[in-house]
C-alpha cells in the first residue's frame, strides 16, 4: 500500500519538477506537449512542468555481441559467424525521436551488413581483416542515419559447418 503511495508522490514529483540534471555520460532532448524542443548537454537544465518532458540516454562507448548467424559463402560453404559491435551515441535528437527499438535496428543492420558481405565472398576471403572493415563501412553509413556512430565490428566466432534441416511429416505440437 505505502509502496503505491511513495510510487505515484514519486512520478508526481517528477512531472512537477521544473528542473532536469543530465549526467556527464547522457545525452537527451525535452519535447514540449510531445514535440521536440531542444536537445539537452549535460548539466542542469530549467524546464516547464507539465509541459515539458525530458527524454536522456547513454551517449558513451558500449559495445553489442551478435547472436550467431549461418550463412553461405559466394562460394557456396555454410558459415557461421557471429560479431561483436562498438558503438556510441552521437546524435542524441535521431537516436531518441527517429527510431524506436535501438538496440533491434542496430542489430539488424549489422546482421544484414554482414550477410551481404559474406553472399559476395569466399569463405578464403573471410579471414582476412579487410572483411570487417568492408561490414563496418556499410554498418557507419546506416548507422549514423539514426545518431549512432559505429567505432568498430569485429567477428569473434567464424567457422564452416555443416548444416542439417530436419524435414518430417508429423504434425505440430499445436495443432
Amino acid at each position: 500500500m505505502f509502496e503505491r503511495i511513495f510510487d505515484f508522490i514519486a512520478g508526481f514529483w517528477n512531472v512537477l519538477r521544473p528542473w532536469v540534471v543530465v549526467n556527464d555520460f547522457e545525452g537527451g532532448v525535452v519535447l514540449r506537449f510531445g514535440r521536440y524542443l531542444r536537445e539537452l548537454n549535460p548539466g542542469l537544465h530549467w524546464k516547464v512542468p507539465l509541459a515539458d518532458t525530458a527524454i536522456t540516454t547513454s551517449t558513451v562507448i558500449t559495445t553489442m555481441a551478435l547472436r550467431p548467424q549461418t550463412l553461405t559463402t559466394y562460394d557456396d560453404l555454410t558459415v557461421v559467424i557471429s560479431a561483436i559491435v562498438k558503438y556510441h551515441i552521437a546524435d542524441v535528437r535521431a537516436y531518441l525521436l527517429d527510431i524506436w527499438d535501438s538496440a533491434d535496428v542496430l542489430n539488424d543492420v549489422t546482421l544484414g551488413a554482414i550477410k551481404k558481405i559474406v553472399a559476395s565472398h569466399d569463405y578464403s576471403d573471410l579471414q582476412d581483416h579487410e572483411i570487417e572493415q568492408d561490414v563496418l563501412a556499410i554498418i557507419q553509413q546506416e548507422a549514423e542515419k539514426f545518431g549512432v556512430h559505429v567505432h568498430n565490428v569485429t567477428f569473434s566466432d567464424l567457422g564452416r559447418v555443416r548444416s542439417i534441416r530436419l524435414i518430417t511429416n508429423e504434425p505440430s505440437a499445436a495443432q
